[in-house]
């Protein structure tokens, strides 16, 4: 059992951490080889370098596990957008001012944010038996916990998606119907893959961390590549959502959102409003159907055509 990653080489009953140089590019990385054989799994954090819960997260993870823990191999990626995460630049790669998590399968000629997803899927995938990819709002977003399945491949990856995504105790996985992002490229690529979302807005506790390791160690418990005397009891029956909506700003404004997330919305609610400057209402938005807040923009400032919303649907309106 050998793992290796750019100049990282791990091999079996090793633990070894380091970076992945992607043509200079510094992704921190530990590999975790057990002493059996398994699976192969990743785990990636910090693709949006402010979604500070999961990158924690993983760091916690990358300091606890032992060789011992693990059947198979288990790489850990702790920051994706490195040279973001200290430019404290939300949701692009600074050196070219791209979003990661647009660009997938990548371009091997291409912009850094375009060769990092290259790597990925020249060099990363093909290894894995599954990728689970893990986020959370960024410093102006709010999110509820739930979880993006894939929803276009082949069916027995969908299908295995979906069963480790049932595997966790959150209550909504929402079906994807895009081609982008580093899980949906994974899947189309013929790997099984989950993306998590948790917290935001530029904040990260402790209790919030300790959940979502709950979570991926759910999943790794689920793939029978993690030792755990833990007893994952499922407490609650997760809901599946086919239909999403995401509404970017029509114009710059002041945004006025009028739920949380995780509220509950009726079909023709106004969901929120933008002003401009002096308060005057310049725009407002409606559900178009009864649905849950997923997530959304809480800075009081929006340029136009950002996201502002994402609700998904609930019942048959």
């Amino acid at each position: 059992m050998e793992i290796v990653l750019g100049d990282i080489i791990c091999r079996e009953g090793e633990k070894k951490s380091g970076f992945w140089k992607i043509d200079e590019y510094p992704v921190p990385v530990t590999i975790i080889c057990g002493r059996e054989e398994g699976k192969v799994v990743c785990v990636s954090a910090g693709v949006h370098n402010c979604e500070y819960t999961s990158i924690q997260a993983a760091i916690d993870l990358s300091e606890e596990l032992r060789p011992e823990d693990i059947r198979g191999s288990l790489i850990i990626l702790h920051t994706v957008n490195y040279t973001g995460f200290f430019k404290r630049v939300a949701e692009v790669i600074p050196e070219d001012n791209k979003n990661l998590n647009r660009v997938f399968p990548g371009n091997k000629e291409g912009t850094i944010s375009e060769r990092i997803a290259f790597h990925f899927s020249k060099y990363l995938y093909p290894k894995l038996d599954f990728f689970l990819d893990i986020h959370g709002g960024d410093l102006f977003e709010d999110v509820m916990p739930f979880i993006y399945a894939p929803g276009i491949g082949e069916e027995d990856v969908l299908k295995k998606s979906h069963e480790t995504a049932a595997a966790m105790n959150l209550p909504y996985r929402v079906r994807s119907k895009s081609a982008t992002g580093a899980y949906n490229s994974a899947a189309i690529q013929g790997v099984p893959s989950l993306l998590i979302e948790r917290g935001g807005m530029g904040i990260w506790k402790k209790e919030a961390v300790e959940n979502y390791k709950k979570n991926i160690k759910e999943v790794l418990s689920y793939l029978e590549i993690l030792r755990t005397d833990d007893n994952f009891i499922k407490d609650e029956t997760q809901i599946e959502i086919n239909e999403a909506k995401y509404i970017d700003s029509d114009l710059d404004g002041y945004w006025y959102p009028s739920f949380n997330s995780g509220d509950k919305v009726k079909k023709n609610q106004i969901i929120g409003r933008i002003k401009n400057c002096f308060g005057k209402e310049l725009y407002s938005y409606k559900a178009e159907f009864d649905g849950i807040v997923l997530y959304q923009t809480v800075s009081l400032a929006i340029p136009k055509g950002k996201p502002l919303i994402a609700y998904g649907k609930i019942g048959n309106n």
